[in-house]
């Protein structure tokens, strides 16, 4: 682990094995955290933040710029990292790099320096005057799919904005954190500012969000985990923001730009597998359209190749065999529900035996009150439904507890608005699917969880607020 700028066997003697995915070999080992090690990030966190909350912002933006020139200089390690971990392919993990975790922290960097305070006056009376500052200490849950990608979510404005960050990454994935704190050290992080501690989350991730040390709680991960975080949390008044679970819905018009909505529909759901939070699952195709859309996906996704990060692969495997059982288990339940159009299983290919991989597979004439239509899969299982107008479109679509993310396709401006206003979530993708604008923010819908993601008003999740007022006269008041 890394705790006060420094590596950590563990205070116990139990570990937890890390898995490939792409080969189902076991290539590497963390300790498995327990109470005295979360003791000890803490406190040491709660030391760091003394350092860095009174650091000059500017020189706070130095180091988080710094953080991103050292991160992009070392793509290649950080990529391959991540390829081992999760099995994603190393092109992806370079552009997850220097497109969303560099540009991130140069993002937040340039905030540090603009947090500012407001100021009233009441004249003869009290001048009136707030400061915003850090939370404190903050844990931040980041799960397997993008260990990255989604940590540096929240660690950059954290970091911003002076708190001391506690990472707990995925027992599945904890490799790249790991070494990214260890960079961040390297770019003059005061230690304890930022320590990751790494064991499996039943145990260590269950004493983690319990722990009294932490003045936040920023998770990313399932809505059943989600929730009991967030009663833990309540307990204690600690402030949490929570993106969840998603069962994102990607509707298709009869007058969209037909071949950019197949190659957006197969993105959505077969990019990493599916496993996305975001990924659009549920596929609703307008009924002048809906079969030969459906035929000609069919075809696409079993021209999919599948593989490992080193091989030319369009898709690699889910994250673990637990994992791969599971979806395989939804689409047994989707074959009693609605028509398998194609995929199903598992490859039959020597080439990628011990790996988990599950084929790209597709539901077509699924029931919206179906399992595969409602539950989070999170693999590559497309449900497809197919519907008459925009309105029976918009009622299908927000017909789920989640409000994650939606998109629409069509080549009409006044539909495009309209679909985007209706829907229920917390991000609307029109004629594209997926996006990196951090320069704007969002919130989730329903029980996909809340508080705000990206963009300026994220930092403010990251910030506490402090009236002061001064009497300035004898008049007025008590």
């Amino acid at each position: 682990m890394f705790i006060h700028g420094e590596w950590h066997a563990g205070s116990g003697a139990g570990e937890v094995e890390i898995t490939n995915p792409s080969t189902g070999k076991v290539f590497a080992s963390v300790p498995e955290a327990d109470q005295a090690d979360l003791d000890r990030a803490i406190d040491s966190a709660r030391e760091g933040l003394e350092a860095w909350r009174n650091t000059q912002p500017r020189v706070r933006a130095q180091v988080l710029n710094r953080m991103a020139e050292r991160i992009k200089e070392r793509d290649q390690h950080f990529a391959r990292i991540e390829a081992d971990d999760t099995g994603a392919s190393i092109g992806s993990g370079l552009w997850t790099i220097h497109d969303v975790v560099a540009r991130r922290l140069e993002y937040y960097a340039g905030m540090a320096d603009k947090i500012r305070g407001d100021t009233f006056v009441t004249p003869g009376q009290f001048l009136s005057y707030s400061m915003r500052e850090p939370v404190g200490v903050t844990g931040h849950v980041i799960p397997w799919n993008g260990p990255l990608w989604i940590g540096s979510r929240s660690i950059a404005p954290a970091l911003a904005a002076g708190n001391a960050v506690v990472v707990k990454p995925s027992s599945e994935a904890p490799l790249s954190l790991l070494e990214f704190a260890a960079l961040a050290f390297e770019c003059g992080l005061p230690p304890g500012v930022l320590n990751v501690v790494t064991g499996r989350g039943s145990s260590t991730g269950s004493a983690f969000v319990a722990h009294p040390g932490l003045d936040g709680i920023y998770f990313t991960g399932s809505t059943a985990t989600g929730r009991r975080v967030t009663e833990a949390a309540a307990g204690r008044s600690v402030r949490t923001v929570m993106e969840l679970g998603g069962k994102s819905p990607n509707i298709v018009m009869a007058d969209a730009d037909i071949e950019q909505a197949l190659q957006g529909a197969a993105f959505a759901i077969f990019a990493n597998a599916g496993q996305i939070c975001v990924a659009g699952s549920r596929l609703l195709v307008q009924a002048p359209i809906h079969e030969q859309f459906v035929a000609r996906l069919a075809e696409m996704a079993s021209a999919i190749r599948l593989g490992g990060p080193d091989t030319d692969a369009d898709m690699g495997p889910v994250i673990t065999a637990s994992q791969r059982d599971a979806v395989l288990a939804h689409i047994a339940a989707g074959r009693g529900e609605a028509s398998l159009v194609t995929g199903g299983g598992t490859p039959q290919d020597d080439a990628l035996e011990g790996g988990f991989f599950v084929e790209p597979t597709i539901f077509d004439d699924v029931p919206p009150d179906a399992s595969i239509a409602r539950e989070e899969i999170f693999g590559p299982v497309l449900a497809v439904t197919p519907f008459e107008d925009l309105d029976e479109a918009v009622a299908i679509a927000n017909d789920t507890p989640f409000g994650l993310a939606a998109a629409v396709w069509t080549t009409d401006l006044l539909t495009a608005h309209r679909c985007a206003e209706r829907l229920q979530a917390g991000q609307v993708f029109v004629n594209h699917y997926y996006t990196a604008a951090f320069e704007m923010s969002r919130t989730p819908y329903k029980a996909s969880g809340h508080g705000v993601s990206e963009g300026p008003d994220a930092i403010w999740e990251y910030l506490q607020q402090k009236l002061v007022s001064i009497k300035t006269g004898e008049s007025g008041g008590w």
